[in-house]
């Protein structure tokens, strides 16, 4: 059986990322298409060419062959109850492939299945999933993990065709950002970020001499965050999805309303209202 396990291509975790114990099943003929969407249109009435305006991403189908391995024929039972159980529907979890260690793919059970017997100790199951909240593939480190040990080739963290690159800078995520200068956040997916929709923390602390508001921009594309009040060298604003919180209260009432976002690649920031802060960002990379 150690033999076979060599032919699996998918390794599945837990919600707290431990891993699930497939011990005697072997996971093949991994089916992941790219993600489905529906282009939106407008016009295309009265002789109007119809003009496109963009597209909207659906869930993403992920299906794979199963076989199973039992050492008896009490065993393949056994086995059966333990892979109904393993993919229970509503259970969310993640799968990730053999050779791509560094990236996840959230899903469920998309559908029942049934599990054909092949021989007494033998049997296999067409299994569908389908992602459970994004479509994308998204790193399994984050980027508060690259500031604090860097890029280890070593480490399951990351791997190849993840988008990151040798360049120090580019492993910077926590900044002393000054008045007048500009600073660099690399985002190593092809996606790109939007609190709303995916995970993104901006801690700013260390405000040094705050007029009467702080504001840090994306400079690549146009994104602001602004507290509309000063802040001092004591306070500790937190952006941590769509919540807002200044010194662990609410505070999206003190702010312009505004959230930052990130393209792929490199963004560059500035901050304005202050002579100097210190800026910490932590994302994972999302991939298509």
């Amino acid at each position: 059986m150690n033999d076979l396990k060599r032919f699996d291509q998918v390794i599945f975790y837990g919600e707290n990322m431990n891993e699930i114990n497939t011990r005697d099943l072997v996971f093949s003929n991994l089916n992941l298409p790219s993600i489905p969407f529906e282009n939106k249109w407008t016009g295309g009435e009265d002789g109007i060419p119809p003009v496109f305006v963009g597209a909207e991403y659906q869930q993403r189908p992920v299906n794979l062959e199963v076989m199973m391995f039992s050492q008896d024929v009490p065993d393949y039972y056994l086995l059966q109850s333990r892979i109904f159980e393993i993919f229970g529907y509503g259970t969310p979890f993640y799968i990730v492939k053999k050779y791509e260690r560094g990236k996840r793919y959230r899903a469920i059970l998309d559908s029942n299945f049934e599990i054909g017997r092949i021989d007494p100790l033998h049997g296999k199951a067409e299994v569908s999933f389908i992602t459970e909240q994004l479509p994308f593939a998204e790193s399994i480190g984050t980027t508060q993990d690259i500031q604090r040990d860097g890029i280890n080739a070593d480490s399951e963290l990351w791997g190849f065709g993840m988008g990151l690159l040798t360049d120090e800078e580019s492993h910077k995520y926590t900044h002393e950002a000054e008045k007048g200068d500009t600073f660099l956040i690399y985002n190593a997916g092809n996606v790109p970020i939007h609190p709303f929709e995916q995970e993104l923390r901006i801690d700013i602390s260390n405000v040094y001499r705050s007029t009467n508001f702080f504001e840090l921009n994306n400079l690549t594309n146009g994104s602001t965050f602004k507290i509309t009040e000063q802040v001092s060298m004591a306070d500790v604003i937190t952006l941590d999805g769509a919540n807002i919180w200044i010194n662990n209260l609410e505070g999206l009432r003190r702010t312009n309303r505004k959230y930052i976002q990130l393209d792929p690649g490199w963004n560059v920031f500035s901050i304005a209202g202050a002579n100097s802060a210190e800026i910490m960002f932590d994302f994972p990379f999302y991939y298509k």
